[in-house]
């Protein structure tokens, strides 16, 4: 009678010769099995082998273990593939410009580290919406790397909203940076406002003329280094005339004194000037032709301006005068004065000398006189399809009283021009006034108020390329800190804008100047084709494609030298970034 099976796991050595010649020594587990009545094959592991011609066995190698998840974890955070060309740029903006300086030393750092990454942002993607930095900064450098969220940002907006500490050192930071030559311009701009929250917003002038409310952007803004200095807001009802008084007394907090303010005719009033004399600055500001002691001035000097001797030597079709007065100025009394009895309250008069600088251009008079002639030619068609007078815009109301006669003949209007006052109006077309308490040439003085012409350049960057054009935000400080972002953004375009123009001129220098060699020269008139066809957000956006995987100073330093072209090398080193 056969023996019953143990149901034992046996474990032997077995030897097993391979084709190669090798013999395999393997340790093989098996069991019994009863229904089959032969002994199963559990496992096979290979413990040895013995090389062909040799005698003695030699141990196998162990398995590689698996990672484990840390293991994997901690493999994946230290790889990164990021894209460093365009931002390395930005990076070296920021510091140069003395941009980062200024907001690190104006509150603490994980509040200035956000602050710089959104205006970086901005800036890296000409002005896209926030919520697309929650993707992009997973490979893009930026100075806080906690990750920024929709979250973070709101939070921030608020924090940076109520803290007008913080605001206002950044503007005194970048008001040290003015040369007592710097003139500052001042003007506004409008923001359309679609929300209810937002009590600043109020129905007003609208740039936009999108028939929405709209919150008023103020910038103190230098004309001389094509920066922005410092920014408020106000509501969108109120006129620009008004808002001299505030400018006045934000720069004298942020320690500014001397330097020139110039305006166009919106901020002039003698009110103005009064406080600007009062202050002790001084000022250029475009006036109105209109006014009682301007319009005489020019009709004494109309023939005088018609002289070959007056004709501006850098805009042949523009010529000018000057006239010395001492205008009277009105002010109210801030203190008492026990000596001649004067209360506080009380207004006075004061004296002081101004320069009127009174222009005439042909060009300018012909466009004036077709402009008038095409909006009185389209009242007239209005007028006399049946349009009353009193459902007309208010500029209109005042045209059509003033240069037409509308009478009613049974069912038939006419609208008769009154041609004096028309005459009357043409008669003064192409003459514009400036006024200054110091510029004494019309020239020099003429100069200096197209330069503030670079703010109109900065508005438009401020809502093409830093999302500008529409609040986007609820509440007011929260507006207030999105604004405060934005303008730092702001800041690195001009500031960038700037230094390209530099480089224009630069290269137009070197290659007219006949000393560079052949080679060298193809290279610079190859990147000054580049940059004059190129727009700034295009400029950066070509070395975006510059991508590093880790973060080392001798990986950043192959990466400039083997994957930019001789070109782009040229770039880099001229705005100055210089390569290790």
């Amino acid at each position: 009678m056969p023996a019953k099976p143990s149901g034992e796991i046996k474990t032997k050595i077995v030897r097993q010769p391979q084709k190669n010649g090798d013999i395999y020594i393997l340790e093989r587990q098996t069991i019994y099995d009863p229904d089959k009545k032969y002994n199963k094959v559990l496992s096979s592991k290979l413990i040895a082998k013995i090389p062909k011609g040799e005698k003695d066995p030699v141990p196998t190698r162990p398995k590689r273990s698996k990672a484990t998840k840390s293991d994997t974890e901690t493999k994946i955070v230290s790889a990164k593939r990021m894209h460093v060309g365009m931002m390395d740029i930005i990076d070296h903006i920021g510091k140069v410009s003395g941009i980062d300086d200024a907001v690190y030393a104006s509150t603490d750092i994980g509040t200035a580290q956000k602050i710089i990454s959104l205006a970086r942002y901005l800036l890296a993607t000409n002005g896209q919406s926030l919520p697309g930095i929650q993707t992009w900064q997973f490979n893009h450098p930026l100075p806080y790397e906690d990750g920024i969220s929709e979250d973070v940002y709101h939070n921030l907006f608020v924090q940076v909203g109520l803290d007008e500490s913080l605001q206002q050192s950044f503007f005194q930071k970048r008001c040290e940076s003015l040369s007592v030559e710097d003139a500052l311009a001042y003007d506004s701009s409008t923001i359309s406002v679609y929300s209810e929250n937002q009590n600043d917003a109020r129905f007003g002038f609208n740039k936009a003329h999108d028939g929405l409310k709209t919150i008023k952007l103020l910038t103190l803004y230098s004309i001389d280094s094509r920066q922005p200095i410092a920014f408020t807001k106000q509501p969108g009802n109120l006129p620009d005339v008004i808002s001299v008084t505030n400018a006045i007394k934000q720069l004298t907090a942020l320690g500014v004194n001397t330097t020139e303010i110039v305006t166009d005719n919106g901020y002039y009033s003698e009110q103005n000037l009064s406080e600007l004399l009062q202050a002790g600055f001084d000022f250029i500001t475009l006036a109105k032709i209109s006014l009682k002691w301007i319009r005489p001035e020019i009709d004494r000097h109309m023939e005088a301006l018609d002289d070959f001797r007056t004709i501006c030597p850098f805009d042949h079709a523009t010529h000018g005068v000057t006239v010395v007065l001492m205008q009277e100025f009105k002010k109210i009394r801030k203190y008492s004065n026990h000596k001649n009895g004067a209360e506080k309250g009380s207004e006075e008069t004061f004296k002081r000398r101004i320069y009127l600088h009174i222009y005439f251009n042909k060009s300018r008079q012909t466009d004036d006189k077709t402009a008038l002639d095409d909006d009185l030619y389209e009242l007239k068609t209005l007028l006399e399809s049946g349009t009353a007078i009193e459902d007309l815009a208010p500029a209109a109301q005042e045209k059509a009283s003033k240069y037409f006669t509308v009478k009613r003949w049974g069912g038939k209007i006419t609208a008769t021009a009154n041609n004096k006052a028309i005459k009357d109006a043409n008669k003064y077309h192409g003459y514009f006034a400036l006024v200054s308490n110091k510029e004494k040439d019309p020239f020099e003085c003429l100069r200096k108020y197209r330069k503030r012409e670079t703010i109109e350049s900065f508005f438009e960057a401020e809502k093409q390329h830093a999302d500008g054009t529409r609040a986007r935000v609820w509440y007011t400080d929260t507006l207030r800190g999105r604004m405060f972002v934005q303008f730092i953004s702001l800041c690195y375009y001009e500031y960038f804008s700037e230094e390209i123009r530099k480089l224009k001129a630069v290269l137009d220098s070197e290659i007219n100047s006949g000393n560079l060699k052949s080679e060298d020269l193809k290279t610079t008139k190859k990147l000054r084709t580049w940059v004059n066809n190129t727009p700034l957000y295009l400029q950066l956006q070509w070395f975006d494609t510059v991508e590093q995987v880790e973060i080392s100073t001798k990986l950043r330093s192959r990466r400039w030298n083997t994957e930019i072209t001789s070109c782009d090398a040229l770039y880099l080193e001229k705005i100055g970034l210089n390569q290790e």
